[in-house]
């Protein structure tokens, strides 16, 4: 096991030390033009532009009318795309990424597996595609070489956490906190390397993307992981320190929507390099015991304002116009990438069918709308193979409400949890009470 340094933040303009070992690529095929999930129906040929033809049979009665494809052939095909625009870049990139983008290449081609489930695979194609449009920014003549240094530090940092998590020894919970992590810090690259971002957003976006590496890289009692091979066994953190990573993650996403307006973005952004900065030291145990109880008892106090900062950003926008159905498939979905599966379990037990009860399930990956009161879902389940059903709105927002409550809600998924308000305030119309989030409607609106 290396016993190098750990790589320097991405606070300086060198970056860490480019990750060792890495795999050679695969030249990628030839891309196609992705088709949208939410277009591509279940049989029946398309048109040459991607449109249904109108002649498909009809569903057998009681099925639901709107069915999502498995994932795998799209998810296939946004591989080979990001892989290619990623091998391109790298033609032009700085030679210190040549190997970050090497080992980002093996990473998609890892989670090709169909072991792997499909929001693992999505995190990872989507902070492939930030990346990618990274390079391109660190690539321009008219980037500043600060920002330049920024950039691949960052993009150093997150390809090895990627990488420690694709190995095949991580639990699958933590593997699936990690790449949603990463995915969310990673969002912020294009903020981060456009010339408009004000100096002091950008410095404490970039502290808290580098204090949150360190976390999800050192484990339980350990010293953050020196190499990259020492990153693959100490990216055993605590449950309670990854989940608070995670929060991180939001609010450093929420920071870049184009919707957060700029008071919100700096002081979203400032919490999150604070609570970052305690949970680094809380993780370190190089820092004495005395050091680290009261970095926890900071982090704990940060992360509350964080908590309540995300509310407040939230509720500045509104509840969304949308009818009960709507607002459930957005809420379903976020929560469904953003809670862990075995947690999700509890809450949606009494509506999975019995052959998902059977086989188990492995990814609760997406639900859309197929009707007025009911969502299609589909999941991947303990076989691998993928399965839909439907499930009634009512229960399923209640159940979800049981999992996450409101005083969470915000700092598990972000904005959209303005969609789960929305769903309980019209279930409370029809008599069906979603506790938690009922009462914060009832309090904050």
């Amino acid at each position: 096991m290396p016993t190098e340094p750990p790589p320097p933040t991405p606070t300086d303009p060198s970056g860490p030390p480019t990750p060792t070992d890495p795999s050679e690529p695969t030249k990628p095929s030839e891309p196609s033009e992705p088709t949208k999930p939410d277009d591509t129906p279940t049989e029946g040929t398309q048109e040459p532009d991607g449109t249904p033809e109108t002649d498909q049979s009809p569903e057998p009665e009681g099925e639901s009318d709107r069915t999502t494809p498995e994932p795998t052939v799209e998810q296939e095909k946004e591989i080979e795309e990001v892989t290619e625009v990623l091998i391109q870049e790298t033609t032009e990139a700085p030679e210190e990424l040549t190997r970050s983008v090497e080992k980002l290449t093996t990473v998609l081609r890892t989670v090709e597996d169909p072991e792997i489930s499909p929001q693992e695979r999505e995190g990872a194609i989507g902070s492939a595609k930030d990346i990618a449009a990274a390079l391109e920014v660190i690539n321009g003549p008219g980037t500043p070489a600060e920002v330049r240094g920024k950039l691949i530090g960052i993009v150093k940092q997150m390809v090895a956490a990627l990488d420690a998590a694709s190995d095949p020894g991580i639990p699958l919970e933590e593997r699936a906190v990690t790449i949603l992590t990463v995915q969310r810090c990673t969002s912020t690259l294009d903020m981060i390397g456009d010339p408009e971002t004000p100096r002091e957003l950008r410095d404490h976006l970039v502290n808290s993307i580098d204090q949150v590496y360190h976390v999800l890289m050192s484990g339980e009692g350990a010293a953050p992981a020196p190499g990259e091979n020492a990153a693959k066994s100490g990216i055993r953190v605590t449950q309670r320190s990854r989940q608070d990573a995670a929060t991180i993650g939001v609010a450093l996403e929420t920071t870049g929507r184009s919707e957060t307006s700029g008071g919100d973005r700096n002081g979203l952004a400032e919490t999150a390099d604070e609570a970052s900065s305690s949970l680094q030291e809380n993780s370190d145990p190089r820092v004495s015991d005395k050091d680290r109880e009261e970095a926890r008892r900071k982090a704990d106090e940060q992360l509350a304002r964080l908590n309540e900062q995300l509310k407040k950003v939230a509720f500045a926008q509104g509840l969304p116009d949308v009818p009960l159905g709507e607002a459930a498939e957005v809420c379903a979905n976020a929560l469904f990438k953003s809670v862990p599966d075995r947690a999700l379990t509890p809450g949606l037990e009494k509506l999975t069918p019995e052959q998902w009860d059977t086989e188990g399930v492995k990814d609760y990956w997406k639900a859309r709308e197929s009707g007025s009161d009911s969502l299609d879902v589909q999941a991947q389940l303990q076989n691998n193979e993928y399965a839909n059903a439907p499930f009634e709105v009512a229960p399923l927002v209640t159940g979800l409400a049981d999992v996450v409550p409101a005083n969470r809600l915000f700092g598990t998924v972000g904005i959209p949890g303005l969609h789960c308000l929305q769903s309980a305030r019209h279930l409370d119309q029809q008599g069906v009470v979603a506790e938690t989030w009922l009462q914060m409607v009832e309090e904050e609106m």
